[in-house]
C-alpha cells in the first residue's frame, strides 16, 4: 500500500517536472487578413515594371514621317462649242430649171464665164454651160461647136463635140482664148452645128482691163 502510493506520488512529481520545462505558450499570433485583389495588384504592378524596362532599354524606333501628298489638280471638263455654220445656197447649173423644147435641136444657155475682169493680153478659158432641151440626142461624132460673130478672141475657131448629150442633160462647152492688149469690152458669139445646121447661139462678154 505504502508501496503504490509511492509509485503514484512519483508520477506525480514527474508530472510536473515535464510539464515545468515546457515552454509557455503565448498568444497564439493573430491570422494575417487574405486580400483577394492582391494578386491582381502585383501583376499590375510587375507588368508595369516590365514594360518601363523595356522603354529604357528597348533599342530607339525610327518614327516614320508622312510624306507630303500631292493634292489633285481638278482637270478641267471641256465645254462642247457647237458652231452652227449656215450654208450659202448657191444654185448650181443643175438645178437650174430646164425648158422644154418641142424642137428636134434646141438648147438652153445656163451660164457664161468668166464673169470677172480679164487682165488685158492674158490667156484664159471661155466656158458655156448648156442644156440639151431639144428632142434629138447631140452625138460627139456628128457634133461641133464654132465661132460664129463678134470679136476674135479665140485661138481656136471649131471644137468637136466632148460628150454625147441626151435630152435633158447638160454640158460644159470651153474654148481657149486670149484678151486684147486694148482694155475695153468684148463680145464673141459661137454656135452649135449638127453638119451645117447651126443653133444654139452662146454669147460671152469680157472687161479687160
Amino acid at each position: 500500500m505504502l508501496r503504490r502510493s509511492y509509485k503514484t506520488l512519483a508520477l506525480f512529481a514527474a508530472l510536473i517536472v515535464m510539464l515545468a520545462c515546457v515552454p509557455t505558450l503565448g498568444s497564439a499570433p493573430a491570422v494575417p487578413t487574405f486580400d483577394p485583389n492582391s494578386p491582381l495588384t502585383a501583376i499590375v504592378e510587375t507588368a508595369a515594371v516590365a514594360a518601363t524596362q523595356t522603354q529604357l532599354y528597348a533599342p530607339p524606333t525610327n518614327t516614320s514621317t508622312p510624306l507630303p501628298t500631292n493634292t489633285p489638280i481638278d482637270t478641267p471638263t471641256a465645254t462642247a462649242t457647237f458652231l452652227f455654220a449656215l450654208p450659202t445656197i448657191e444654185q448650181p447649173p443643175t438645178q437650174v430649171p430646164l425648158g422644154v423644147s418641142e424642137k428636134s435641136l434646141d438648147c438652153q444657155v445656163l451660164s457664161a464665164e468668166p464673169k470677172s475682169l480679164v487682165a488685158a493680153s492674158a490667156s484664159f478659158i471661155g466656158k458655156w454651160t448648156i442644156a440639151n432641151i431639144g428632142k434629138d440626142s447631140w452625138t460627139s461624132d456628128s457634133f461641133d461647136y464654132r465661132y460664129e460673130s463678134g470679136d476674135k478672141i479665140h485661138l481656136q475657131s471649131i471644137y468637136d463635140f466632148p460628150v454625147n448629150v441626151q435630152p435633158g442633160s447638160i454640158v460644159e462647152l470651153t474654148v481657149d482664148m486670149q484678151a486684147p492688149s486694148a482694155p475695153g469690152e468684148y463680145t464673141t458669139v459661137w454656135m452649135l452645128y449638127r453638119s451645117n445646121r447651126s443653133f444654139c447661139e452662146m454669147k460671152l462678154t469680157i472687161t479687160v482691163q
